[in-house]
């Protein structure tokens, strides 16, 4: 699979039309959109999620915990 850049323009329905290049072939293919955020709408960086997931307490689990989740894991696939 490869990769084609092409720049369009969404007209006001909502539509693109795109023209691919001649050589590539009918078939199926997966469409990939980048849009610019909207006005006033702040888009989320790394950092916006560090602070987030900060902010939510974790448990971390001990070597006996993990194991005993395993154990119970492998009992069920019995």
């Amino acid at each position: 699979m490869r990769a084609i850049k092409l720049n369009t323009h969404v007209a006001g329905d909502r539509t693109l039309r795109l023209k691919l290049p001649d050589d590539v072939e009918e078939g199926p293919a997966e469409v990939i959109v980048l849009v610019a955020d909207a006005p006033g709408r702040r888009s989320h960086t790394l950092q916006d999620f560090l602070v987030d997931l900060s902010s939510h307490p974790r448990h971390i689990r001990t070597r006996e915990e993990i194991d005993r989740y395993l154990e119970q894991e492998r009992e069920s696939w019995d």
